[in-house]
């Protein structure tokens, strides 16, 4: 794998799940939460909240989108992380495992690689978050 491979395989995961996102979490989907008056501010889950039964669902959907993307970008984190390890202690490695590994590069751009796509998922599951959790004025 080279540079520009990974790069073009982490902004392509990105572009679909940020299209994947904005589809399951639009407005006409999901509705807007009732703005929360600030006497109820203190107690926000006593307000009723009216919306569709399709609303419902898509919000559901797109919570469960959210929990998917934080845990595929742990997920990442950790690959990359553990990638890392071997990069920092490469001596060691190479020494057990001998001419089966990679190059000390390759594990490098692979650690690279497996942080920006959970870096990317981060960012695109706050950006989730942000549109379920959007209140109309």
């Amino acid at each position: 794998m080279t540079a520009l491979n990974a790069g073009l395989i982490v902004a392509f995961i990105g572009a679909a799940a940020f299209v994947v996102v904005a589809v399951l979490t639009a407005r006409d989907r999901i509705g807007r939460l009732p703005a929360i008056a600030a006497r109820d501010s203190s107690s926000p889950s006593l307000a009723t909240i009216d919306l569709s039964e399709s609303a419902k669902k898509f919000r559901v959907f797109g919570w469960m989108l959210v929990l998917l993307l934080y845990l595929t970008a742990v997920f990442c984190l950790l690959q990359g992380f553990g990638d890392l390890r071997i990069f920092f202690h490469w001596d060691q490695w190479e020494a057990f495992f001998g001419s089966e590994l990679s190059d000390r590069a390759e594990i490098e751009l692979y650690s690279r690689f497996w942080m920006a796509i959970g870096v990317v998922l981060v960012f695109v599951g706050l950006w989730a978050q942000w549109r379920l959790r959007r209140r109309t004025a």
